[in-house]
């Protein structure tokens, strides 16, 4: 069984971070407004904290921006695929970079729901023939549900859950 998600998700992302730009000169406008009041001398405190407001909810939002656009990347070879004995999994990370994945089902160790059913963690043996690929090195992979159908998606994870020897339980955290 093999799933290829859908681009929408990364649609959904493109379109906060173009509303999020459109704040940016919104609040320079609240900080021009707030200089003027500092200049009329009669009003300097609250244009102290106009401008103070201003500044701060525009560092904000670049951290917000910031982080949507390193989420932002084509989705064209994603896939998760479950085999005959693996299963597969190709996926976005951040920065132009991709998580990827062929772990073996008898080296699976545990697996577990993530928090709020955005996917699951694979616990991999030490040694053993599965392949995790990614910028941070370990032997937990988690497989994300963005951007796939979510009945489609915990189908495939229930056929993972099927032929693991060992399933672990729900994250709580």
């Amino acid at each position: 069984m093999r799933l290829e998600p859908s681009e929408e998700m990364m649609y959904r992302r493109m379109d906060w971070k173009e509303r999020l730009l459109l704040l940016f000169p919104l609040l320079g406008i609240l900080a021009s407004v707030g200089l003027l009041l500092i200049g009329s001398g009669r009003w300097r405190i609250w244009g102290v904290v106009v401008v103070g407001i201003a500044a701060s909810a525009m560092a904000v939002v670049w951290v917000v921006y910031r982080e949507i656009q390193r989420r932002i990347m084509p989705l064209v070879n994603c896939f998760l695929e479950v085999q005959g004995d693996c299963f597969v999994a190709v996926q976005p990370f951040r920065d132009g970079e991709y998580e990827s994945c062929r772990i073996y089902f008898e080296e699976i160790e545990g697996l577990i729901e993530g928090k709020r059913g955005k996917g699951f963690y694979v616990w991999v043996s030490g040694e053993g023939r599965s392949v995790v690929q990614r910028k941070e090195r370990g032997r937990v992979m988690f497989v994300s549900s963005e951007g796939y159908d979510r009945g489609k998606f915990w189908v495939v994870y229930e056929k993972i859950s099927g032929r693991v020897p060992e399933k672990i339980g729900r994250d709580e955290d």
